[in-house]
């Protein structure tokens, strides 16, 4: 729950400069919307880089290092960030926030991973996928009441200051409380201490033996994830999951817009359907602990050993609800329908994307287990790629397009990229087994 809540915090910083931080940035500094997201697109585009560099890093030194001292370090850019008084500086701490955050994005799972085997993880990652999911989808109304806490031009470094404090007090408890759970480092702490009262200076562990270099580095964790996007099974599942976590970036920091142009709200009113979409995620998040449990007994009859395509059916039932929830939202949003209509749309949403999202990552785990690493941080670089590009032209598609139809625009989209998990749960299998390049990562 800690590793969670300390995601859920690296997460709410991502979207604590959208709501109404444009507009005080254009009072401030002159500057428009455009430039203004770049804050929250630099953060993002920071955690598609920081998991390359911070997953070997918890496999060294340990999970509660590899995420704490990074996560120190992203809330101290975060303070910069709200003492910074030019754009560059801003622009600049932002990134590295979001780069040092990108450490709990991707390790505190592998937490899970130690915990749990994988007949009991799913349940345990899908309570771990409400955190990661609603941090983001919080941001907004957070940022927007506090900024309206006071009238001067300024207000937008309040929400900034308000997450570093919230990372600190986080990182307070879990060091008080948290205690190490990867295996290779707790084996390599007793045999330092065994070593020492027994004066054994022989007794050693495996990881004594392993050491981080440079080459290692760039030859595995920062080449590999891209070689493996040229595995066509993994880039078609990551497109997928890229591409409806884009959507819910989009939807995270573009309601507020919809609703503005549509229905004329403004200020923190605006921003409340987000807890729509929080809803939407908690009902999806509990459909995907009810399928972990078949999927678990399914486990169980297999030896133990993980059946991939069996974390698709859960997406075949529930996913199509993305697509059908954007057509619902873009075209009730008319005044003479009732505000809880399109609400209901967004609530399908998120149902719908936490459903894609879980499964395509569950799957890329099962897949490649061996380098499930690896294909997280590759599938966690080109989410973030999306997720920062899509806020960027989401004003202009609602302005040239209207509402109704630039929702179309997306949703259409999302409505082509449904089939997919209805083929790979049919051919999947035989795909893996058929491709050369998948299979030499799997051996």
């Amino acid at each position: 729950m800690l590793y969670g809540l300390i995601t859920f915090a690296a997460q709410l910083n991502s979207t604590t400069t959208s709501a109404e931080f444009p507009q005080k940035m254009k009072e401030e500094f002159g500057i428009g919307r455009e430039v203004s997201l770049l804050s929250t697109t630099l953060y993002i585009l920071g955690i598609a880089f920081g998991p390359m560099v911070f997953a070997p890093l918890s496999e060294v030194y340990g999970r509660k290092i590899g995420v704490m001292v990074p996560f120190f370090i992203s809330s101290v850019f975060t303070f910069a960030t709200a003492i910074s008084y030019n754009v560059p500086a801003i622009m600049i701490c932002r990134f590295f926030s979001g780069f040092f955050s990108g450490a709990p994005i991707v390790s505190a799972g592998g937490v899970l991973a130690d915990i749990w085997v994988p007949s009991e993880r799913g349940a345990a990652f899908a309570l771990y996928a409400c955190f990661v999911s609603n941090g983001a989808a919080f941001g907004p109304t957070i940022s927007s009441l506090l900024i309206n806490s006071s009238t001067k031009i300024s207000t937008w470094r309040i929400p900034l200051y308000f997450s570093g404090l919230v990372d600190l007090a986080l990182l307070v408890v879990a060091l008080s409380t948290i205690k190490e759970t990867y295996e290779p480092v707790l084996l390599q702490r007793y045999a330092k201490d065994y070593r020492i009262r027994t004066n054994n200076w022989a007794i050693h562990v495996k990881h004594d033996m392993w050491k981080l270099n440079t080459e290692e580095i760039i030859s595995v964790h920062l080449f590999r994830p891209f070689a493996m996007l040229m595995t066509p099974i993994i880039l078609v599942i990551a497109l997928f999951a890229s591409y409806v976590y884009g959507l819910f970036y989009i939807s995270i920091t573009s309601f507020s817009e919809a609703f503005y142009l549509t229905r004329g709200w403004e200020g923190t009113i605006a921003t409340l359907p987000n807890i729509a979409l929080f809803l939407g995620v908690i009902s999806g998040c509990v459909g995907n602990m009810l399928w972990a449990n078949e999927y678990g007994k399914k486990v169980q009859l297999n030896g133990g050993l993980a059946i991939p395509e069996e974390r698709f059916p859960i997406m075949m039932m529930l996913g199509w609800l993305m697509p059908a929830g954007i057509f619902v939202f873009g075209w009730t949003q008319y005044d003479n329908i009732h505000w809880i209509v399109p609400c209901i749309g967004i609530m399908m949403i998120g149902c719908g994307f936490i459903t894609i999202f879980q499964g395509c990552l569950n799957y890329l785990v099962d897949a490649f287990t061996k380098y499930a690493a690896s294909a997280i941080a590759a599938n966690t670089f080109l989410r973030s790629v999306f997720a920062a590009s899509f806020p960027l032209f989401a004003k202009q598609l609602f302005d040239n397009l209207g509402v109704h139809w630039g929702s179309s625009l997306i949703g259409f989209i999302a409505l082509g990229m449904i089939p997919i998990p209805f083929v790979f749960y049919a051919y999947g299998k035989k795909i893996r087994s058929h491709n050369p390049y998948s299979q030499k990562i799997s051996e």
